[in-house]
């Protein structure tokens, strides 16, 4: 019934949802400010501690979670919760101006402790979501994943290295 509404064949799924391969503890990152920061743009929470239904707000909340830890061990996100929370706090105050939602208007340190590039992380942020891209991650990281997946090229975001 529902592909019959959009007129198009194959499975149900299909041209609704798209995945990118997150090739690098970096551009898993990106993918979750990404997320995490789209109540404050789509204006229906002011703060990360409003944003209903987030893994952020889990962590701030500090409930109960089978979400990945952060930290410094060997299975943990690579990062200490509280730089996360900063840097994505901090990149909501000046993610979009074109967008009605953020939380004010001006970058922290953050960036930095998580050796991000201030002026390329935000143009980062802002490609991901860009329609086709089938990975996100650094130049040789987009090569080798080309490599095992055996394609000639991957189309895919390239995230420059770490405080260029």
């Amino acid at each position: 019934m529902a592909n019959e509404e959009d007129r198009c064949t194959g499975h149900f799924w299909e041209s609704r949802f798209k995945s990118q391969a997150l090739l690098d503890e970096r551009a898993l990152l990106t993918c979750m400010a990404y997320v995490d920061l789209n109540p404050i743009r789509a204006c229906m929470a002011k703060s990360l501690a409003d944003s209903e239904y987030t893994s952020i707000k889990e962590r701030i909340d500090a409930n109960k979670t089978d979400l990945l830890p952060f930290g410094k061990g060997v299975n943990d996100l690579p990062y200490y919760l509280s730089s996360y929370i900063d840097m994505v706090d901090e990149t909501g105050r000046v993610i979009r101006d074109d967008k009605a939602g953020y939380i004010s208007q001006k970058l922290g340190s953050a960036l930095t402790e998580l050796e991000l590039n201030p002026d390329t992380w935000l143009d980062e942020l802002k490609g991901f979501k860009s329609i086709g891209y089938s990975a996100v991650g650094t130049v040789n990281q987009l090569k080798e994943y080309s490599q095992k997946t055996q394609r000639k090229w991957t189309l895919g975001l390239c995230l420059k290295p770490a405080l260029e």
